[in-house]
């Protein structure tokens, strides 16, 4: 365990990694996904976002990008390894984001999408 006298950046990646283990480890016991998010702080207090979501349940966002994709006849991973993730409904130019089999994320508009996940 970590002590801070105040917090920097280079203190908070330290926390986060803590973070993210003692949640982890939480999790497995306790059937939960934990994933440590952005922190705004200062020299004397951190503000830290944290989700929490049930290991197999489908959320809200999963089941947006599945009608959509249904709706749009694609699938959801292609030949080269690339995977959809996310359909973002405020983004109206680039809704969809996927994933290369290099764990990079991209975003991409209907156009592309069909381009890239026809069925």
């Amino acid at each position: 365990m970590t002590k801070f006298a105040q917090f920097d950046k280079t203190s908070l990646k330290a926390l986060r990694i803590e973070m993210q283990a003692l949640l982890n480890k939480y999790g497995v016991d306790s059937n939960v996904e934990f994933e440590v998010g952005n922190m705004k702080f200062s020299s004397a207090e951190v503000e830290i976002k944290v989700k929490a979501k049930v290991k197999g349940a489908k959320t809200i966002t999963n089941v947006i990008l599945e009608s959509r994709a249904a709706a749009l006849g694609l699938k959801m991973k292609n030949s080269y390894g690339e995977e959809l993730v996310e359909y973002n409904t405020r983004a109206h130019k680039m809704p969809f984001v996927y994933r290369k089999a290099d764990g990079k994320l991209f975003k991409c508009d209907e156009r592309m999408a069909k381009m890239r996940f026809a069925a």
